[in-house]
């Protein structure tokens, strides 16, 4: 019998480094000033709250897998890197739930919900200006420009989601910059600076770099396609809410180009008032018109090229967790 992959046995050749970069996290959180009055909660506590929000650390491992290629990236240099990556990814989510006003984050109530938008954006912050500490610790001037150009990379594809929001004819070029951006671009900084910390020459940062890209596009391609094919309990959010907030992502935008226009258009142009009863007539059109099959090869697509990328990476055992985190973006289901 094959065993199910697991993100455990993914990890396992740097599951010490994964679990310091997670003791890190909450290091921070123990180490917030007290500021608060005895009666209110204080940054200790929502800081506790955000850091330890159940995630995959995909990013920090993809980080701590991409040092340790060449068996000489371990230490103290790709721990900082990888937690920098983990705390930058908090704080867009941060960000971008307070943006959306959520409710709720993998089944927890997110920090607006909580303390208010005006305290999230600022919890928001601070983790922001943590993460570019930590990767300032790694005295590494690349990534630390890598990690700025990040930073804008995120928030302009979070500004073009609000741009293009409710706005028909949306194109497959548009999609793919706004998914790099608010997605795969963060991917390719965890995996290049990891490369680069593990003593990559050039063309092997290049290739795991062009991993990290691939992994990202997909990941986010998967995402969009979950927003219509997984429930709420299992995405940890409603289902269907990219749609219900005027995004259109590529289930939609093939579908959009597949028969499904008017229907889709339709919502998007109706006055607030008729929204919920359009919507799921619109979302239905989207599942028939074969968009989510056509969704899914694209994402697949893109995890045939990140497996590619690695072929000139020597053989050890963090190349092979590499090409089953590829397998395990590929089979998620929430």
């Amino acid at each position: 019998m094959v065993e199910a992959i697991t993100q455990e046995s993914i990890y396992q050749p740097v599951a010490g480094d994964l679990e310091s970069v997670i003791a890190e996290l909450a290091n921070i959180a123990a180490k917030a000033p007290e500021d608060a009055p005895d009666n209110a909660e204080g940054l200790e506590a929502q800081l506790a709250h955000v850091l330890a929000t159940p995630g995959k650390r995909v990013r920090p491992a993809l980080t701590l897998l991409a040092a340790s290629l060449w068996g000489q990236g371990r230490g103290e240099l790709p721990i900082k890197m990888a937690t920098a990556i983990e705390l930058l990814h908090i704080a867009t989510l941060v960000h971008d739930d307070t943006v959306d006003h959520a409710d709720t984050r993998r089944g927890h109530q997110t920090a607006s919900k909580l303390w208010g938008r005006n305290v999230a954006v600022l919890i928001g912050d601070f983790v922001f200006a943590t993460s570019a500490m930590y990767v300032c610790d790694t005295n590494n001037v690349r990534l630390v420009r890598r990690f700025a150009e990040t930073i804008t990379e995120l928030a302009g594809g979070e500004l073009n989601e609000i741009y293009t929001a409710w706005q028909p004819g949306v194109t497959l070029e548009e999609y793919n910059r706004r998914i790099y951006d608010k997605t795969a671009s963060l991917f390719c900084t965890a995996a290049e600076s990891g490369a680069v910390l593990g003593g990559g020459d050039d063309q092997s940062v290049e290739d795991v770099r062009i991993y990290g890209f691939n992994i990202g596009m997909a990941y986010q391609v998967y995402d969009d396609l979950l927003d219509y094919s997984a429930t709420s309990e299992q995405l940890g959010k409603p289902a269907g809410h990219d749609l219900s907030e005027g995004i259109l992502t590529l289930p939609a935008i093939i579908a959009a180009d597949n028969g499904a226009a008017d229907d889709i258009y339709r919502f998007l142009s109706a006055p607030e008032s008729a929204r919920a009863e359009l919507l799921p007539v619109a979302i239905d059109a989207i599942k028939q018109s074969g968009a989510l099959e056509r969704t899914h090869r694209v994402a697949n697509d893109y995890i045939e090229k990140a497996v590619r990328s690695l072929e000139r990476i020597p053989p050890s055992d963090s190349r092979d967790s590499l090409v089953t985190l590829a397998e395990f973006v590929q089979t998620r289901n929430y």
